[in-house]
């Protein structure tokens, strides 16, 4: 009777012993080592200088668009989506450049206007319109040579143009 005890007491505490026994799920494994990667959200943005301006009321309808005299020359940068500054000199307007990124992202486009006065014209177009995804700087001024010539010389920081926009 002993070794019926024994044996069925061996057999009750090997039973409880493998099913006491919790499996681990593989995602909570200590001795799992790959972290899980997050989700990358990608988005376009489209960095644009514009060589038109509109000038007048909307509301009454009379508006002027105006275009840039050719005088002007665009020299800038703009953030690519490995976040590295690439230099666009003397481009060709309007510019465009779409780009997919991960967000967030902080998208920046910068730049210099540069001109010879020898080159203007009697009538100056000039504006500075640099946009990120439709959304930026857009000023523009229609007037003579003479105050062209003033304006610039009061303004110097007019021909420079920066933005920046977190893109989430």
């Amino acid at each position: 009777m002993k070794k019926v005890t024994f044996l069925l007491a061996a057999l009750i505490i090997g039973g409880m012993m493998l099913t006491g026994c919790k499996k681990d799920n593989p995602t909570n494994n200590d001795n799992n080592n790959t972290p899980e990667t997050p989700t990358q959200t990608t988005k376009s943005v489209v960095y644009k200088v514009d060589n038109t301006f509109q000038t007048g009321d909307i509301n009454t309808g009379q508006v002027t668009t105006h275009t840039v005299s050719p005088c002007f020359h665009y020299s800038f940068s703009y953030k690519d989506a490995d976040g590295k500054m690439v230099e666009v000199t003397d481009a060709t307007l309007p510019w465009t450049k779409e780009i997919s990124v991960n967000v967030p992202f902080e998208a920046k486009i910068e730049g210099k206007v540069t001109y010879n006065e020898a080159d203007l014209p009697e009538q100056v177009e000039y504006a500075r319109i640099a946009l990120i995804n439709g959304e930026g700087e857009k000023s523009g001024y229609s007037t003579s040579k003479a105050d062209f010539i003033e304006w610039i010389a009061t303004h110097p920081e007019k021909l420079n143009y920066s933005k920046t926009k977190t893109i989430q």
